[in-house]
């Protein structure tokens, strides 16, 4: 193998791993209970700080209670999800990672 595609093929590997990621995010937010799916709610929410909702696709029992903070790094799935709250189109994410935060 000449240096050249040595070159060529260090260089495709450093983009794929830089863009493997990008999908994933960590973020601080705010557990938001809509109420019952089948009724009027969409289920649980999260509220990030820039406003902007998004539809777990599951969220553990231990994380369900309304207005609890968290952090949660999550990835999109790319899949919209409808329901009757709000904006009625939400980006559903599947949760990485989620941890409380405690206030200050």
């Amino acid at each position: 193998m000449n240096i050249f595609t040595k070159i060529i093929l260090a260089g495709a590997s450093i983009l794929v791993i830089a863009s493997c990621d990008k999908r994933s995010e960590t973020v601080e937010a705010r557990i938001l209970d809509t109420q019952d799916i089948t009724n009027e709610g969409c289920g649980y929410l999260l509220l990030l700080e820039d406003s902007g909702l998004v539809k777990p696709a599951y969220l553990p029992s231990a994380y369900q209670h309304h207005g609890m903070k968290v952090e949660v790094k999550y990835r999109h799935s790319g899949i919209m999800d409808t329901c009757d709250f709000g904006a009625k189109i939400y980006d559903r994410a599947s949760i990485l990672k989620i941890r409380q935060v405690r206030d200050r």
